[in-house]
């Protein structure tokens, strides 16, 4: 017999997207994102911005990101809870390192190394989960590194209730008749000052975008530039 889903929304949100891999492979594939035409491209800049030597990519799906910052030359290390998501991007990106990892076994295989710049792209869906991985990350960068975070923006993505909590979300834009998509993730709500909070448990944060929609002119994500500091990360290694 299957096993009873879990109760625990961290451990739902892993499990939703083992089940869920194939669809969002289909969403990306048949490019039914709208707003990655600007949060995609967004993303990216901030990146290059830094003009890194080496990237970690943490969250990293189907690796489409990794592809696109290895295309320029850096040198990219990406990481993923979703094994088929992993094979997937491993086929695409052979070159890159890709590795199956929960957020929780980090650094894991990774132990030692250091990294220019951490990424999180739409990648932090958890509580708990995210506060633990935000201890982590300092002490897998190198002197200076920093580490780029893009979220939905919480004006736009907190559905008429500003309350911190977990939240249900559904899937969009896929062909649920052909094919049926399994639950989709749940997800914890962070009003702007929760998130700034909690960033700066960790360092500072340097610089924050708003990516707009064109057409409603409202933000569609967040991007946070945050700079660890040096004494916390210090004391994480």
């Amino acid at each position: 017999m299957p096993a009873e889903p879990s109760t625990d929304p961290e451990r739902r949100v892993v499990d939703c997207w083992h089940d869920s891999a194939s669809h969002w492979q289909q969403l990306l594939e048949h490019h039914r994102l709208a707003s990655r035409a600007i949060t995609n491209p967004a993303i990216e800049q901030a990146i290059l911005s830094y003009q890194p030597g080496t990237l970690l990519d943490v969250g990293c799906g189907e690796g489409w990101l990794a592809r696109q910052m290895a295309a320029q030359g850096i040198r990219v290390t990406a990481t993923d809870a979703v094994a088929t998501l992993v094979e997937s991007a491993r086929r695409q990106d052979p070159k890159s390192r890709y590795h199956c990892l929960e957020y929780a076994a980090l650094p894991g295989p990774l132990n030692g190394q250091q990294y220019d710049l951490a990424v999180c792209n739409f990648s932090l869906f958890g509580d708990e989960s995210v506060r633990k991985l935000l201890s982590i990350l300092p002490s897998m960068l190198s002197p200076g590194g920093r580490v780029l975070i893009q979220t939905l923006h919480p004006l736009s993505a907190c559905q008429g209730d500003y309350r911190e909590g977990w939240r249900s979300s559904q899937w969009q834009g896929i062909d649920s008749a052909s094919h049926p998509p399994g639950e989709a993730p749940p997800w914890y709500f962070r009003p702007m000052a929760s998130w700034l909070a909690l960033l700066q448990q960790t360092g500072t944060v340097v610089e924050m975008e708003e990516p707009l929609d064109p057409d409603s002119r409202l933000p569609l994500s967040v991007i946070f530039h945050l700079q660890p500091d040096q004494q916390h990360e210090h004391n994480k290694r």
